[in-house]
């Protein structure tokens, strides 16, 4: 990594750090486990780049766990377990020694037509290994799967484990994957492109009070979200906001009870509303068919909606700031939680709903 890309990574998470302020202490929501272990937010991989017949190793680097990783050849097939590393490979031209995914791994378009190297969308270290990998790139949760680690290294594959918890490190995390699959003068790149794109968008924006709740599931599904420690919340403290639950790390399991009384100022789901759909006016019907429940039920216009419909509809929310203020706007869950190049795009999404206060259009 150049000088220059360090000074501007250096002037982006000062500003970061401006912008961060303390969060009220509320009821505690219930964190859900994801064995994640701490990271500092500055993380840049130690490496060393050399001729293998000169007796070293071609690569000889520290992943986000801290593991050393040691290659005398740069890996041809890659299995990628992290979506965010996934964007990350293709963005950087790594794409093409992609072999295998998880199911979560799905952008861009052509990592679709890949096998899946989980079952049922679990780990299985047996259907991983049929991809014959020479690299496995995974996060925290699956580095935390004993099972999966002690099969890999039996089988002599290399494990490399990123962990992002903020924008800062994400820099390191590309910079690492860069440098395992010899793309180093694209990944420092897209680097510097995300510094610059970012540092425009951060002189749009100013120090807020407003506080952000992130709903990922829906209350029929059991309410989570995201505390602190993960890209989510460094998004929302760097353009200027508060993450609602920012007291808490981790994924949280929350209750409607806690998030009626933190009265969020903004909401945002990540579930999209779905119209009802309206029945044919030139169809006719059958007279022994069963009426459909949903149709008689008293309750059918609220049972049908969804996204930020169902949220304002919510009789117990009526006092939620958010709600009053018809402050609740979907958004695309891929562009703020997963931590790769359309990281940018999640950025103006937010943008878009906190300061202009729209919904934001995606594709």
């Amino acid at each position: 990594m150049t000088n220059r890309t360090k000074s501007a990574l250096s002037l982006t998470l000062a500003l970061v750090f401006a912008l961060s302020m303390a969060a009220c202490a509320l009821p505690s929501p219930v964190p859900v486990e994801d064995g994640s272990p701490s990271v500092a937010s500055d993380f840049v991989p130690s490496s060393a780049v050399s001729d293998p017949s000169s007796g070293t190793y071609l690569v000889d680097v520290t992943d986000m766990a801290g593991n050393q990783i040691r290659l005398s050849a740069y890996p041809e097939r890659i299995v990628v377990l992290d979506p965010g590393d996934c964007e990350i490979l293709y963005a950087i031209g790594a794409g093409a020694n992609v072999v295998g995914r998880s199911i979560n791994c799905d952008y861009p378009a052509e990592v679709n037509l890949l096998p899946y190297a989980t079952a049922n969308g679990k780990n299985d270290p047996d259907v991983l290994l049929l991809r014959e990998p020479q690299l496995v790139v995974m996060g925290p949760e699956d580095a935390a799967d004993t099972k999966l680690v002690d099969a890999l290294k039996n089988a002599g594959v290399t494990i490399a484990v990123t962990n992002v918890t903020d924008v800062n490190n994400m820099y390191g995390a590309i910079t690492l994957l860069g440098t395992l699959t010899n793309h180093n003068t694209e990944a420092n790149a897209l680097v510097s492109e995300l510094v610059t794109s970012i540092a425009a968008m951060q002189a749009k924006i100013s120090a807020q009070s407003d506080t952000v709740y992130l709903e990922l599931t829906p209350m029929a599904k059991g309410m989570t979200t995201y505390g602190s420690g993960n890209i989510f919340s460094s998004l929302i403290t760097l353009v200027g906001y508060h993450n609602e639950f920012e007291d808490q790390t981790g994924l949280l399991s929350v209750t409607q009870d806690q998030v009626v009384g933190r009265s969020p100022d903004i909401i945002l789901t990540a579930t999209k509303e779905i119209a009802p759909s309206t029945p044919d006016p030139n169809a006719t019907p059958d007279p022994a068919a069963t009426p459909d429940a949903t149709e008689t039920s008293p309750d059918a216009g609220s049972a049908a909606m969804s996204g930020t419909a169902e949220i304002l509809s919510r009789s117990e929310w009526v006092t939620v700031d958010a709600v009053k203020n018809n402050r609740v706007y979907y958004i695309d869950p891929a562009l703020i939680t997963r931590a790769g190049p359309r990281i940018i795009d999640g950025i103006k999404a937010l943008y878009t709903a906190l300061y202009e206060r729209t919904q934001p259009e995606f594709k």
